[in-house]
């Protein structure tokens, strides 16, 4: 009970640092969304390898690198993961935290369209109800706003492929993100001395936006060694149903602090959304029950 406790406070805290995230990017609003993503990058890296030095644990980063197989995944998947931030960073700071918002609630949704499709998991007639129903939504999204919600699919679309080259590559945790962030660093140092944006930012920096800046790091790996913390310790009923607190969380800043209207189209849309939510979350636990009763 005291493991499933801390495997459960873990993965709360880490969906609501997650969901308190647009907080901390538009306080870094006048800077170019490229220029923090890279900063991102390599603060990123530079906090894992730290982590990983002081643990004695820098072979597990090393074995990943020296095997082709994990390698063929992991560079996709380091270029998946920096599209979704930097499209996240983006959408935060120019006022789209909504769309970002339903891209999170997708999610889930997509991640079961890739299970039924590359993996071949079964599946029920509730969750292609929720499937169907998380179509429609995304359509009357669409035909809402006038253009296709790319914000919310392509956030939708590349965490669920992030997750599922994850999967194929079998690394998790600290290992993971250290081996991302090393690919990708060396362009997002090219970017931040040699980019014309990079220099325009550079001159906008002020005592907090470099502490910040410099946080960031920190502020990608912690939700990541809480979530592995949690994941270990608690069903995936449970972790998927935590999840949607993120993009609730996200829902609410949108509306409550950053003003963005919530039309009765968007209402309409996110309504449609999670009924398939509440439906794709019914089908899950009655799989697990049923897995439970085999064993």
């Amino acid at each position: 009970m005291k493991e499933r406790n801390i495997g459960l406070l873990s993965a709360l805290a880490c969906y609501i640092l997650w969901g308190l995230l647009p907080l901390y990017w538009r306080l870094l609003e006048e800077m170019d969304a490229v220029f923090i993503l890279a900063n991102r990058i390599i603060w990123s890296a530079v906090f894992t390898a730290g982590i990983l030095l002081i643990t004695k644990k820098t072979k597990d980063v090393k074995a990943v690198i020296r095997d082709k197989k994990k390698m063929r995944y992991m560079i996709p998947a380091a270029i998946i993961i920096t599209i979704n931030w930097g499209v996240y960073i983006w959408a935060v700071n120019a006022g789209h935290l909504l769309d970002s918002s339903l891209g999170y609630y997708m999610n889930p949704l997509v991640v079961f369209a890739i299970g039924i499709a590359l993996f071949h998991e079964t599946s029920g007639v509730i969750d292609w109800i929720a499937l169907g129903l998380a179509t429609i939504g995304v359509l009357i999204a669409t035909i809402a706003y006038g253009a296709f919600p790319w914000i919310a699919v392509v956030l939708a679309l590349s965490f669920g492929l992030y997750g599922t080259l994850k999967k194929l590559a079998g690394v998790g945790g600290l290992a993971s993100i250290a081996v991302e962030t090393l690919l990708i660093a060396p362009f997002a140092l090219a970017f931040l001395v040699l980019a014309p944006a990079s220099h325009a930012s550079l001159a906008k920096l002020t005592p907090l936006t470099t502490v910040l800046l410099l946080l960031t790091g920190v502020v990608t790996a912690s939700p990541l060694i809480l979530f592995t913390v949690g994941i270990n310790r608690l069903p995936l009923t449970t972790v998927g149903f935590l999840q949607y607190s993120s993009p609730t969380l996200q829902m609410l800043i949108g509306v409550l602090v950053f003003k963005e209207v919530l039309t009765q189209d968007r209402i309409i849309a996110f309504a449609f959304i999670a009924a398939a939510l509440v439906l794709y979350t019914i089908g899950m636990t009655q799989r697990a029950r049923k897995a439970r009763l085999k064993a």
